[in-house]
Formats: structure tokens, C-alpha cells, sequence
């Protein structure tokens, strides 16, 4: 295989008898086709290539099929109902990777709400979605446990870190110490773990199981899948926005979304090679997750590495032992592996796509985590995409872009994606010329869960074409591609009516500036004026420089005050920074005054300001 690779846009594709296409949208074929059968069309005939890798215990794509059956025998040999709606709160591991497969093939609708979103609102995103069936991780189930009696649930499968890892490796989890303590106190509180076994052997009601158990039970059974047309116009999945700028919605994909991804991709180069190793460090609760990281890559013959613990302190050296070539995961976790330096100059020789999307990052991060990259031995330069779970995940991809001379553009948009650049009026604008993000997708979702009004201002009609209003700003350049510059939210209007958009500020920081990344945040006092502010994380070798790099940002940049972390927070939820954490961060912003004394501010949801004067020589307490 090593001296004969298969590119997988050239991987041959071998439709089942009864395929039919029964829809184009937007110029792509779409088939009666379940994910499952579609991503089985491109790999029957390579069942020696491994499809999962989970620390050396391997699948092939040959063994696929099997393993989907047990899991869809199993689900069935407990009662699972025909309107269930199966809600999984699993981390990236065999199992995730398999039951989305094997819930689509029964039918079902799978219902995949982050961790953090069940524990802090178990009934809105169980028993509000209909669901009687919970698939959990043996280390989640305290934080929900209580609330199992009162919400209708009938089944719990329980899965564990070490079910699928090979003998050699089964005490790869037991020492978390050296993970963040938000980590370890999800993963390492025993005691918490020990009471939940109590609790759960005096519930009656609730049927117990492991999720061992249900493959077990599932491998005896005779029964074979069912392999035929069926409705693309069925709802498969509910999937969440993330939350950072406002409520997680409930995102509605029906059967031709994830088909129409895999379709989308046919024929085109996206420089990769079937069998090789894709790096699995999304939670697959996430459209990306879910539909890129995992049914694309499936269908590209490629081999799936889950890794479960989602933390950006490891992420770098997890990569680099993963031998993996392709990565996928937030910039911030980029941004980490900057701060931490090299981890050897060979760390990263067998990366060939290390890739991030969501928050655009600036100019100068790019120029930064390509420098990481290159110290550690990555050949490529860092590439970044774009697009909302709402539009399908994905609208532009940064395949077709030139190495050598790219700078921070997203992409372009693949064949049957359509985007346009609007002006507030809904006029399209010029090439070269910002304006509103309106993307149209057929792998985008179709509504958002119950709630009409909502949907109705997301998606819009046009001469037959459905476009989804991303609410984000960009721009076409020159050479066709596209380039996000942020959520049209990041913005004030200045005293004069004008809209002045806060990331212009963020992306004009220069990578020699003293600073590994920063947000810009702007406050309101009484009167309704803008304060804006820089919140900073400042490069090595400028630690203990504070008092020159405040008055030299607020000199450049024409800040109000600047404060410094030593580093971001990110959400729990999303991995990505917390810009909720930092919009709502009011406390502790340092200028100058004319004498060169330094100033501390404090600002407050009201718009009360306060100013205390400090010395030059408290500016380090101050911090």
C-alpha cells in the first residue's frame, strides 16, 4: 500500500443495485442512500484498510459492516422504540464513531448534546427531544444520575475508556494527574464515580446495561441489516450550536445532509491518500466532529484515531504519537503548542494537513503555529476552513489553495456550494468589498427543533435557492477565494453612526507584536460611549516587559487599556476561547496618564467606570 497510494478522489465507487438518485440540489446528486450504505459504496472494496485505530486496536472497513451489525442487533435486542430518540454523551472513542453509524442504519434519531449541556439541563436536552434512551460514558453518568428517575429515560448503556483498548494499553487512563483540573475532576473523581454505582442498583425502573453487553447480545443475533432505499427526507440527527454567542439552538440534519457532504467532496482533490490516519479530537457532538472528522472521512477510505481526552495542553504531543497526517481541531489548541515551543524536531514529520475552523484566527497567529509546525517538523503550512453547523459545517475548504502564497483566506467553496457576499440591503457586493456571508449548501441542516421563527430568519428563499444568513462578514479576493473576517456581533457604532468592527483590530496585529493572541472587547458607560479594550496573552520573552507592552499596544492600536492574561480560558464546551468569559471580564484594565503613571479600570455591566491611579512599581501586582 505504501509504494502504490490511492488518492481518494480516485478511490472507486461501487453503487448497490437499487441506488437511485432522487434529488439535485444545487447540482449534486443526491441518492436513496443511508450515510452508512453511501460511505460502504466507496470502501467494499478495500476491506484491508484499517477504518478506526483506537491505540492498536484496529477495524478494517472489511470487519465494518459486522461491527455496525452487532451494535444495531444489540440496540434492538433491549426495546429500543421506533420514535426513540438515542441521546449519546460519549468522547471520541470507538464506540461514538460506530453507534452513529449503527443508529442511522436502525432508523433512529441520534441526539448528541455536549457533555456540559446535559449536565447543566438534563430535562431540555433529553426529555424535551423525546428521548428514552441514554448512552453515556461511565465517567459522566454522576453528573446526571440524578436526574434519570424523573426524566422518562428506560435505557442507560454505559461505555468505558478502556472497552476497546488493547491489553497492552488498558492503563493508558488511569493517571490523568497531569491533565487540567477540569479534566481530572470529570475523569478522577472516584468517589463521585463509587456513589453513582449506588445509586443506580436502587433504581427499578431504568434498565442498566453495558454497552460490552449490547454488542455482546448483538453478535448472537442472526439478523441482517437491511440494505435498500429508504427516505432522505427522514430527520437523523439533532446536533447544537455551540453557544459563545448566545443559547445552544437544537440543529435538525436529515438523511440527504451527511449524503450530500460525501457527495459534494466526489472528484475532488483534496490531496490525501486512502488509508491514511485522520486525527480524532472533536467531539463528535459537533457537526464538524460528526459529519467532516467522521462520515466524510469514513467514505474517503481513510483511518479514523479517536482520542477522547480533549485538551489543548496535550494536544501537540497527542498528535505527535498518533503518527497521524491529518488534524483537525480549534486554533486555540494551535495557539497552545505555540506557547509550549518544540516538542522535537521530528514531532510532527507524518502531518500533511494540520487544519482548524470556527473563529478565523489573525494573520499573525497563522504566521505563528506555522512556525510550530515547521520547528516540529511539519512539511505544510497550517490551512484553516469555515462554515456553520447550521449551513452543513462546511462552506469553504482551504483544498485549492496555493502553499507558497496563501495568507489568512478561509477557501473556496466546493462544487454545489454557493456563496455571496451581501450589503446590509441584500445587494451583492464587489469582489474585494466586505460584506454579509450568505451560504447555500444541500449538506446544510433543515431547521432548527420547534422553533419556526428562528428558522425562518436563518434560512431564506431566492430565485429556488435556499441560502443560510451565516450572520458572519467577508470578503471575495482576488484569486476566488473567500476570507471570513468575523461575526458581524463584534462590532460598535461609533459616535459618528458608524458600524466599526472589532476584529479589523484583532486581525491588524502584526506577528512580531509581543503577543501569542488577544480578543478586543469594547465596555459602555452611562453615557453610551465605547471603551476598547485589549485582552492580551503576551509572547515569553515578553514577560516581565508588562509596563512597555501596555503603552505600546494602546500607542499602536489606539486602546483605551489593556489587560494580560497569562492565558485564555477555553469553554468547557466548545475547546475554543471563552468569549463569553472575556466579553463579561469587566476588572482589572491598566492605562497611563499623561505623567506616565499607571491606571487601573474597572468597568461594570451598568456602565460604571471606576479609576484607580497606581505606581509604576505596583503594575506587576496589578497583574
Amino acid at each position: 500500500m505504501s509504494n502504490n497510494r490511492i488518492p481518494t478522489y480516485l478511490l472507486p465507487r461501487e453503487l448497490p443495485s437499487w441506488a437511485k438518485v432522487v434529488r439535485i440540489e444545487n447540482g449534486i446528486d443526491i441518492y436513496n442512500m443511508s450515510v452508512f450504505d453511501n460511505i460502504m459504496s466507496w470502501t467494499k472494496n478495500i476491506p484491508n484498510i484499517p477504518a478506526i485505530d483506537y491505540f492498536g486496536n484496529i477495524i478494517t472497513y472489511g470487519e465494518l459492516p459486522s461491527v455496525v451489525k452487532n451494535y444495531v442487533n444489540g440496540l434492538k435486542s433491549i426495546g429500543i422504540e421506533n420514535d426513540d430518540v438515542i441521546t449519546m454523551c460519549l468522547p471520541v472513542t470507538v464506540e461514538n464513531n460506530i453507534l452513529l453509524l449503527a443508529i442511522n442504519k436502525l432508523g433512529r434519531i441520534q441526539n448528541s448534546p455536549n457533555f456540559l449541556f446535559l449536565r447543566n439541563d438534563f430535562k431540555t436536552y433529553t426529555v424535551d427531544k423525546g428521548s428514552k434512551t441514554l448512552i453515556i460514558l461511565d465517567a459522566y453518568l454522576p453528573f446526571v444520575v440524578d436526574y434519570l428517575e424523573t426524566s422518562g429515560i428506560k435505557n442507560v448503556i454505559i461505555t468505558n475508556l478502556k472497552d476497546y483498548l488493547p491489553d497492552n494499553q488498558k492503563n493508558r487512563f488511569d493517571d490523568l494527574t497531569h491533565l487540567p483540573s477540569k479534566i481530572q475532576e470529570v475523569f478522577c473523581d472516584y468517589k463521585a464515580q463509587l456513589e453513582c454505582k449506588k445509586k443506580i442498583s436502587k433504581m427499578r425502573n431504568i434498565n442498566f446495561i453495558r454497552m460490552s453487553e449490547v454488542i455482546s447480545v448483538g453478535a448472537n443475533c442472526k439478523d441482517e441489516l437491511f440494505f435498500g432505499p429508504i427516505d432522505i427526507d427522514r430527520d437523523v440527527s439533532y446536533s447544537y450550536t455551540s453557544g459563545t454567542t448566545g443559547m445552544p439552538k437544537c440543529v435538525v440534519f436529515k438523511e440527504q445532509a451527511a449524503n450530500a457532504l460525501i457527495e459534494v467532496h466526489k472528484g475532488i482533490d483534496t490531496k490525501d491518500y486512502v488509508g491514511e490516519r485522520f486525527f480524532q479530537v472533536i467531539p463528535l457532538t459537533y457537526a464538524t466532529g460528526e459529519r467532516y472528522c467522521g462520515y466524510l472521512q469514513f467514505a474517503k477510505g481513510k483511518t479514523l484515531v479517536p482520542h477522547p481526552i480533549y485538551c489543548k495542553d496535550t494536544f501537540g504531543k497527542d498528535l505527535s504519537e498518533s503518527k497521524c497526517n491529518w488534524a483537525v481541531a480549534p486554533s486555540s489548541f494551535y495557539l497552545a503548542g505555540v506557547a509550549q515551543g518544540q516538542i522535537a524536531p521530528d514531532a510532527f514529520k507524518h502531518v500533511t494537513r494540520p487544519t482548524s475552523g470556527g473563529e478565523p484566527p489573525t494573520n499573525s497567529n497563522i504566521v505563528l503555529i506555522d512556525e510550530w509546525l515547521k520547528m516540529n517538523g511539519c512539511n505544510v503550512r497550517f490551512s484553516q476552513g469555515g462554515g456553520t453547523t447550521e449551513d452543513g459545517m462546511g462552506t469553504l475548504y482551504s483544498y485549492f489553495l496555493d502553499e507558497t502564497t496563501k495568507t489568512d483566506e478561509t477557501g473556496h467553496p466546493l462544487p454545489g456550494i454557493f456563496i455571496k457576499i451581501v450589503d446590509k440591503y441584500g445587494n451583492k457586493v464587489l469582489d474585494g468589498e466586505r460584506g454579509f456571508i450568505l451560504a447555500s449548501s444541500p449538506a446544510a441542516a433543515h431547521r432548527y427543533l420547534n422553533n419556526e421563527e428562528a428558522t425562518a430568519k436563518r434560512w431564506i428563499y431566492e430565485d429556488g435557492i435556499r441560502w443560510g444568513i451565516t450572520g458572519d462578514i467577508g470578503v471575495k479576493n482576488k484569486n476566488g477565494s473567500y476570507s471570513m473576517l468575523g461575526r458581524a456581533s463584534d462590532s460598535i457604532i461609533n459616535q459618528d453612526g458608524e458600524t466599526i468592527y472589532l476584529f479589523d483590530i484583532e486581525r491588524s496585529l502584526a506577528a512580531d507584536d509581543p503577543v501569542i493572541e488577544w480578543e478586543i472587547n469594547a465596555f459602555k458607560d452611562f453615557e453610551g460611549n465605547n471603551y476598547v479594550v485589549g485582552q492580551v496573552v503576551l509572547k515569553k520573552e515578553f514577560i516581565g516587559k508588562e509596563a512597555e507592552v501596555i503603552k505600546y499596544l494602546i500607542d499602536k492600536y489606539h486602546l483605551f487599556a489593556i489587560k494580560i492574561y497569562n492565558e485564555f480560558e477555553l469553554s468547557e464546551v466548545t475547546g475554543k476561547r471563552n468569549y463569553k468569559l472575556l466579553a463579561n471580564d469587566y476588572e482589572g484594565y491598566l492605562a497611563f496618564d499623561r505623567n506616565g503613571h499607571f491606571i487601573e479600570y474597572n468597568f461594570s455591566p451598568d456602565g460604571e467606570i471606576i479609576q484607580k491611579n497606581l505606581g509604576v512599581s505596583r503594575i506587576r501586582k496589578a497583574i
